[in-house]
């Protein structure tokens, strides 16, 4: 038996089938898991945080949605990170009240700081839900810049766009740190589990379009993929469950694997019943 696990992120879908890691594992399977590098592990770490920026933008932003990147003049650039963040939370916090007074959708937002590329001067990519005007409202309110860029999710899709925004990531080794910050009423992308047979393969639905697809097998695991975009105007369910990534040595997709126990029904005192 195989694990299936499904990613549904909007209309963006990853399915994924992987053996099992078990704990009773022999000593050649001991020995490949304490085979992986230190540069393994943090390869996997910038997968997976792209990988969730991905998924993350995909939930909740559309193609049409927009990329806007503000950078600080000479002037008034900021003394640390934590500055910027101060600066964006007064632009977020003013143009909720802006769309709110409007009846205008509630901002979604994700920001990146960036800073250790190029001129290196700090600047932020701000991933937000378009409404009308917002390169103009923004011009507005960033008032310690006068460079603003506008783009849309279209022009590099999700996959692109998380790989640009996560690159100083891979760059300059921010394994640990968080790089993205997300609104809090961002929706969460819904993971759900089956088990299946071994011969079981993922494929995708008629109509969809496949963005990647793979898998790999070594001495102890395999697993298949793929990555589909489902047409617009599909249903998704809101369920979500958390996950774990478990890194092997030669196999070019992680193991995954679902974390929480099976509930079961509870027996105990509180059941019992006296006797009359």
């Amino acid at each position: 038996m195989k694990r299936r696990k499904t990613i549904r992120a909007g209309r963006l879908v990853w399915d994924i089938t992987y053996t099992v890691p078990r704990p009773n594992a022999n000593t050649a399977q001991r020995k490949r898991i304490r085979e992986v590098t230190e540069e393994q592990i943090q390869r996997t770490n910038a997968n997976t945080a792209q990988r969730k920026l991905e998924m993350l933008m995909a939930t909740n932003f559309d193609d049409t949605d927009l990329v806007l990147t503000v950078t600080h003049r000479d002037a008034d650039l900021p003394d640390s990170a934590d500055v910027t963040r101060k600066h964006l939370g007064k632009v977020f916090a003013q143009m909720r009240a802006y769309r709110k007074a409007r009846d205008l959708p509630e901002l979604k937002y994700i920001y990146i700081l960036e800073g250790r590329h190029g001129d290196h001067r700090p600047h932020a990519h701000i991933i937000i839900n378009a409404a009308g005007g917002d390169l103009e409202l923004m011009r507005s309110l960033w008032i310690w810049g006068d460079d603003i860029q506008l783009n849309y999710i279209r022009e590099r899709g999700y996959d692109g766009w998380a790989g640009y925004l996560t690159k100083e990531r891979r760059e300059a080794s921010l394994n640990g740190k968080k790089q993205f910050v997300g609104s809090r009423n961002l929706d969460r992308p819904v993971t759900t589990y089956a088990w299946v047979d071994d011969g079981t393969t993922v494929d995708a639905p008629p109509g969809a379009q496949v963005l990647d697809e793979g898998g790999g097998r070594n001495e102890i695991a395999s697993c298949r993929f793929v990555k589909y975009l489902m047409p617009k105007n599909t249903y998704y369910n809101t369920h979500a469950t958390r996950t774990r990534t478990r890194v092997v040595a030669g196999l070019e997709c992680s193991i995954t694997f679902d974390t929480r126990m099976e509930k079961r029904k509870r027996t105990g005192r509180h059941r019992r019943t006296k006797g009359v």
